[in-house]
């Protein structure tokens, strides 16, 4: 396994310590040494959660693999950057396999210290370290590269929204539950999916429409609307469809997530007032192509007197990749190296 570098924000060495990422379909984790302003990522595995009975059992596999790989003494110091948010003991959160108990887990996994952090939070913590030359540009806005405060966005399994902001010259993250806040149509027929999302799930939250599973909400909408019986189950076969074209349904209803993820995002930015945004998460990557056809950018920008602010903002598209497991590490380093 290469390692994988971040600057860190820690002015001491501290010990090696376990970073995890876990979202609604996978859990990334790996062993993390801070030496001083790097960060640096050795031995990391990835595993599918579906096939686990819960996160304790994916720590203790990980320990045996870290034995037998790398014959490393496991730490006692974790922290778990995951998909949710923690009240009191208990993880709350929609696209898991399983619940998460913070003591259970940290008994079961017989691990001393135990941080749950939200995932998207990590991701954010990650940001600043990214070098502009990893970053895809969408929306090149003034060309300032990613300049503060930085709104993060990510599509995966639900959908995950981070702010990071300079707090008197120190990199500071916001989290936020902006998925679960109420979805807003923009048009009359965005208006029509909204009535029937709501007729099914009552309250639509944005990552109703804007993930994976979302994607196949949208589609089943698009399909009553149009009076089609659904041909796809997954996101996968979906966009694969759209690729191919194949399915002229399954193109309509990938160029609409785009254009309406698009308002989604300029709203958000205009909330924030955020000078750039970055798209991440695994859905971004699979809609490369779509983003970048023109739909996206132009509702991110279409906010009435504000649009000439917003043509200003840059945005970008970023591979999440290890980040989740650096960002863990930051948001270590720095509450506890305030």
């Amino acid at each position: 396994m290469g390692d994988v570098e971040g600057r860190g924000t820690t002015h001491a060495a501290t010990l090696p310590l376990l970073a995890a990422d876990v979202g609604g379909t996978y859990a990334r984790i790996g062993l993390v040494q801070v030496d001083g302003q790097t960060i640096t990522l050795g031995f990391h595995q990835r595993y599918a959660c579906a096939e686990f009975s819960g996160l304790a059992e994916i720590l203790c596999t990980f320990r045996q693999a870290l034995a037998d790989a790398a014959g490393a003494e496991f730490p006692d110091t974790c922290v778990v950057a995951i998909a949710g948010v923690l009240q009191g003991d208990v993880l709350l959160n929609s696209n898991l396999p399983w619940q998460v108990s913070l003591a259970e887990t940290r008994q079961a996994a017989g691990i001393a210290q135990l941080h749950l952090i939200n995932d998207f939070e990590a991701l954010a913590w990650a940001l600043p370290q990214v070098p502009l030359s990893q970053l895809e540009v969408l929306g090149k806005g003034d060309d300032s590269g990613l300049s503060l405060p930085a709104l993060l966005l990510g599509p995966g399994t639900g959908l995950g929204a981070a702010l990071v902001v300079d707090q008197g010259g120190r990199i500071g993250v916001q989290p936020s539950e902006a998925g679960h806040a109420q979805l807003a149509g923009n048009t009359p027929f965005e208006l029509d999916v909204v009535r029937l999302l709501q007729a099914r799930f009552g309250h639509v939250a944005s990552e109703r429409v804007f993930s994976g599973p979302g994607l196949i909400n949208l589609y089943q909408v698009l399909c009553e609307l149009r009076d089609i019986q659904p041909r796809w189950r997954m996101p996968a076969d979906l966009v694969d469809a759209a690729d191919a074209g194949s399915d002229v349904l399954a193109a309509e209803c990938v160029a609409l997530f785009c254009r309406w993820f698009g308002s989604f995002a300029g709203d958000l930015a205009i909330t924030f007032r955020a000078r750039s945004v970055c798209l991440a998460g695994g859905l971004t990557g699979h809609l490369q192509h779509y983003l970048r056809q023109g739909g996206f950018m132009q509702r991110f920008i279409d906010k009435g007197v504000l649009s000439d602010t917003l043509r200003e903002v840059p945005v970008y598209t970023l591979e999440h990749g290890q980040l989740g497991l650096i960002g863990a590490a930051a948001w270590y380093v720095a509450h506890t190296h305030a």
